[in-house]
């Protein structure tokens, strides 16, 4: 079964629009059955209301080539919760908006700020990581419904999907220590195969003991910063690193889980399998 990863490419720009022709071309070649977004779907604070013009101009037209059949999981990122620009980018929350849209768009689907679901042989378990703006009741009651969701999966994949980087040689770096303490917790019993993050607008494969940890966040624009650390991978093994925009494209059955790195241009750049 396959399904494509994109994160950070709600921003109206060419390269969305660009990355929407690759998914059109993904979809028709390879039958995808659904696409998993990964947070900063609207550029720059997400939306106010379900008319904001923003869904139509970042998300519904960039994407109109995408047959209305595949649905897209989404979830919440720090600039879908929003900044306002004019006030020494004070914090937002738009966030209600994008789950409210789920009852007004044939594509978008985000029933909650966290949720589940399944599909063939995976299950996916997906985040709100942007712990500045949850209380620590909310983010510990989150910890604890997810993890009774990933410890109770019986699917032979189990993919857990935020936000925010876990580790990240981009600008982004590492999780910051109430995300790496909440990952290491929801982790402690039963592994994920995959985290799979946007964040940090470049596509990555990071092996972290035993958990392969997935970047694909230029859904929107290339990386083009010069800011790069290998030292973030003091605990894990860089795999791959590409700045292009592109995507993920994901396709899991009993027996493997391969990931292809796709960029704007339709080439695959890299391929990783986990058996």
């Amino acid at each position: 079964m396959y399904f494509i990863s994109i994160g950070d490419m709600g921003k109206g720009s060419r390269d969305q629009y660009e990355v929407g022709k690759l998914i059109k071309f993904l979809c028709d070649r390879y039958k995808v059955k659904f696409i998993s977004g990964l947070g900063d779907n609207i550029y720059p604070s997400g939306c106010k209301d379900i008319k904001d013009i923003g869904f139509q101009e970042k998300f519904e037209k960039p994407y109109s080539i995408v047959s209305d059949t595949i649905l897209w999981y989404m979830l919440l990122g720090n600039h879908d919760y929003g900044y306002d620009y004019a006030n020494s980018k004070a914090l937002l929350d738009n966030s209600q908006s994008q789950i409210d849209y789920t009852q007004h768009s044939n594509k978008w689907y985000m029933p909650s700020k966290y949720y589940s679901f399944t599909r063939g042989p995976m299950d996916f378990f997906y985040l709100d990581t942007n712990f500045d703006r949850l209380s620590e009741d909310d983010i510990q009651t989150q910890l604890t419904t997810m993890k009774q969701k990933l410890d109770s999966s019986k699917k032979r994949w189990k993919i857990v999907c935020g936000h925010h980087t876990w580790r990240s040689i981009a600008g982004h770096g590492n999780a910051e220590e109430p995300l790496e303490q909440f990952l290491n917790s929801l982790c402690k019993h039963t592994k994920p195969h995959l985290y799979m993050c946007g964040h940090d607008h470049c596509k990555s494969v990071i092996k972290k003991k035993g958990i392969t940890l997935i970047i694909s966040g230029n859904g929107g624009e290339s990386y083009d910063d010069d800011n790069v650390n290998l030292h973030n991978c003091h605990d894990c093994k860089l795999k791959y690193f590409s700045p292009s925009p592109g995507v993920a494209l994901v396709n899991g059955n009993q027996q493997k889980l391969t990931i292809d790195f796709y960029n704007k241009d339709n080439l695959k750049e890299f391929s990783y399998t986990l058996r």
